[in-house]
């Protein structure tokens, strides 16, 4: 994963947490999640009114304060020019953002401008670690001390676990045995069961086996068991005993040899809870059926994310013979149905669960990019909605309502269109 994508989640999930030494403690990290998130909607708006980004600012949650100090970051960086008139009050903001790629690519050098500390740097290492798979302690505990900016202090690795244990983003957990294991519980759902299967996987020196193949699978969801280059048939079938890596078999009704298509947890959640609800396995099973179609099938599907798009977007797609045989496993889970296409032999597709092709939609698109977006771009986009379960239970607590009049005032600054001012606040 991305620093960006750490960033901005860790500021996303805080923002759940009252303030105490340990949230403190990762401020800068928090900050830095605040000035992405203001930078990637600020990105393509050319010129906003001072108005429209304080709102923004709010919508974010940073105060009037501390939007100063982001503006100011984002200034220092390159990524803004603020017109300001006589007394120094920002009168219109100007974006020169880069491309969101070229943002994701630019997350170090904010962390080093902002001048992160060595503990917040091992805990980038650590939530990372953790994110990718469960591992023992003295593991997670090494992916943090040689993390860049740590230099190898192993004391900033125990306050970074601290502060992450007490803020919900690691868990620990003592297994029978007496050995220590960490894990995300946002990510690895399963509970302290987990933890088994860390040790296992210790136990038959395969940690770094899985690892490899878990970070292969998360840039390439659903990939082709076959196409597997980062280790062993092995330790793919050990992975997937273990449920660190999911399998979905493709059959053809006409024979044809069964294809298995790879996943790991990664695709339906992120490391701060985010998810695609995918209880039935239906939605891996699209994503399967789509991908066998792109490597196997007699007419290879070319760009798998456009069928489903128009699919989704017609509600038929398709007119290949081949179709009439190679989803089988998709009609009987009820989410299409083969119908007749256009011409003798020849067979379409009916989508019957429009849910579940969004959401395989989803990870295509997190596969694939759209556009010239990268997977690490359609991972970020994804997050721009995104609510923490924890800041969500913070909010039932709370039970505020909305102030609509407040509400009302953010959405017209957000529509305020900038007025070319002179300098003293002349038209």
């Amino acid at each position: 994963m991305t620093d960006a994508e750490l960033c901005l989640g860790l500021s996303r999930h805080l923002s759940a947490y009252q303030m105490s030494p340990e949230r403190a403690a990762l401020e800068q990290l928090e900050f830095a999640g605040w000035t992405l998130d203001m930078a990637f909607r600020l990105e393509g708006s050319t010129t906003s009114s001072a108005r429209r980004v304080q709102a923004i600012g709010l919508d974010v949650g940073v105060g009037v304060r501390t939007l100063k100090a982001v503006l100011a970051t984002m200034e220092g960086l390159g990524w803004i020019s603020i017109e300001r008139d006589d007394s120094q009050k920002p009168v219109s903001i100007t974006e020169r953002i880069p491309t969101r790629g070229d943002l994701i690519l630019a997350a170090p050098a904010l962390l080093r401008a902002i001048m992160v500390t060595p503990v917040e740097s091992a805990s980038l290492g650590l939530l990372r670690a953790t994110a990718l798979q469960p591992l023992l302690i003295e593991d997670a505990l090494q992916a943090a001390v040689v993390a860049e900016g740590v230099d190898g202090d192993d004391e900033c690795a125990e306050s970074a676990l601290r502060h992450l244990t007490h803020t919900g983003l690691v868990r620990r957990v003592v297994a029978a045995d007496g050995r220590e294991v960490l894990y995300n519980p946002n990510i690895w759902v399963q509970g302290d069961s987990i933890a088994e299967a860390a040790l296992r996987a210790a136990d038959a020196r395969a940690t770094p086996e899985v690892t490899a193949l878990l970070q292969e699978l998360a840039e390439s969801p659903g990939m082709p068991e076959e196409h597997v280059t980062s280790t062993e048939r092995k330790w793919v079938d050990f992975a997937v005993s273990q449920n660190l890596v999911q399998r979905s078999v493709v059959q053809t009704s006409d024979g044809g040899v069964e294809r298995g298509f790879l996943f790991t947890p990664h695709l339906g959640r992120d490391p701060f809870g985010g998810n695609i609800a995918d209880v039935s396995g239906h939605v891996r099973q699209l994503v399967g059926s789509m991908m066998y179609a792109a490597t196997y099938a007699e007419y290879k599907l070319n760009a798998p994310e456009q069928f489903l798009r128009s699919l989704i977007n017609r509600g038929v797609a398709g007119n290949a013979s081949p179709i009439g045989t190679d989803y089988p496993m998709l009609e009987k889970a009820g989410v299409v149905r083969v119908v007749d296409g256009h011409g003798e032999g020849r067979y379409s597709l009916q989508l019957l669960q429009p849910e579940v092709a969004h959401d395989a939609l989803k990870m295509l698109d997190a596969r694939e990019g759209t556009g010239t977006e990268s997977s690490d771009i359609a991972a970020l986009r994804a997050q721009r909605a995104y609510v923490h379960v924890e800041k969500e239970r913070a909010r039932l607590a709370l039970t505020t309502g909305i102030d609509e009049v407040e509400q009302e005032r953010l959405i017209a600054a957000l529509r305020e269109v900038p007025v070319k001012r002179m300098f003293g606040g002349r038209g």
